[in-house]
């Protein structure tokens, strides 16, 4: 029973070129051919043969063979010297990567990359393909307190406050029901609390390009304006927190009047509410972070205490 008067609520490439013989002169003359003359009337005859040019395609010298009038055609063009042709050039090696591509981090990467080009000669280019991809964000969970799990922990908010009232078991006050944490399973929660409820931790290191959020399933009936509770984050070990504010069902109080701070003067769930709701926090911004914690803070005032928090699961998603 409400013993005091009325309050107020606070307000994510050479072709071969060959040499051509001496040709005659007209008749009673005489021309000189590489130091040699020749008659065309009668005249004796010695013409000197041409020495064969180097045919740059075969590497075999022509010979020239052309005489003077009535002469013969004295000597054998040279051999001109072979001409071997320049190789070509090899065709370019392409040796493929040692190793393929690495998966991208974030989500499952593919456990083996690209494997790497073939050289010219067919050989097989990468050894293997990359190796695993990023690590896959493995942080989705369901825990519904049907066999209280370890890993939850519960204290006094304020060093001030009375003892925590927090406790998981079968509740037989509030909605009753097996497995779940309470400000108390079998009663109301006591006057003057500023107590806490924090999870494990959980990193999102992996999380990059995700959606992370927690879904809560809770009921309360707790002295409204006055009493009430909220949802806090930490990532840095617990050492600071800040209010989280939750979709689904929102806080209906901007300003709880409990005794102690946290959660004196915060916004939080408050009210003779009495039924299971769903609360959501969103993770999103902290992704990356490698220490995430949640706590659910409850406060009370000096007098006048009603049933209090239960939450029935806690649930981490990710899309």
């Amino acid at each position: 029973m409400d013993l005091r008067s009325p309050r107020l609520r606070p307000p994510h490439r050479a072709g071969a070129l060959l040499v051509a013989a001496l040709a005659g002169s007209p008749t009673g003359c005489s021309q000189s051919v590489d130091g040699g003359t020749s008659a065309f009337s009668g005249g004796p005859a010695t013409a000197a043969a041409t020495v064969g040019t180097t045919s740059t395609a075969t590497g075999t010298g022509t010979a020239a063979t052309t005489a003077g009038s009535g002469g013969s055609a004295a000597g054998t063009g040279s051999t001109g010297p072979s001409a071997t042709g320049s190789s070509g050039s090899s065709g370019g090696a392409s040796t493929g990567a040692a190793t393929g591509t690495s998966g991208s981090a974030g989500g499952v990467g593919s456990s083996t990359g690209s494997t790497g080009g073939a050289s010219s000669t067919g050989a097989l280019g990468g050894s293997t393909g990359g190796t695993t991809g990023g690590a896959a964000c493995n942080v989705a969970i369901l825990v519904d307190f049907s066999t209280c799990p370890s890993g939850f922990t519960t204290g006094k908010a304020h060093p001030s406050s009375a003892p925590s009232s927090w406790a998981c078991g079968d509740a037989v006050s509030g909605p009753g029901g097996t497995g779940m944490w309470a400000t108390n399973l079998s009663g109301g929660y006591v006057d003057d609390e500023s107590s806490y409820l924090e999870s494990p931790s959980i990193s999102l290191a992996d999380c990059q390009g995700k959606t992370v959020s927690v879904r809560v399933r809770h009921w309360y009936d707790i002295e409204s304006g006055y009493d009430g509770g909220n949802i806090q984050i930490s990532t840095d070990g617990g050492s600071t927190w800040q209010v989280a504010m939750p979709t689904g069902h929102p806080y209906d109080e901007v300003s709880l009047g409990a005794t102690y701070s946290p959660p004196f003067g915060q916004p939080g769930f408050s009210g003779p509410d009495a039924q299971w709701r769903e609360s959501f926090v969103d993770l999103t911004p902290y992704v990356g972070s490698t220490d995430v914690r949640l706590r659910f803070v409850f406060g009370s005032d000096f007098l006048i205490t009603y049933s209090g928090w239960y939450i029935d699961e806690v649930e981490v998603l990710v899309q």
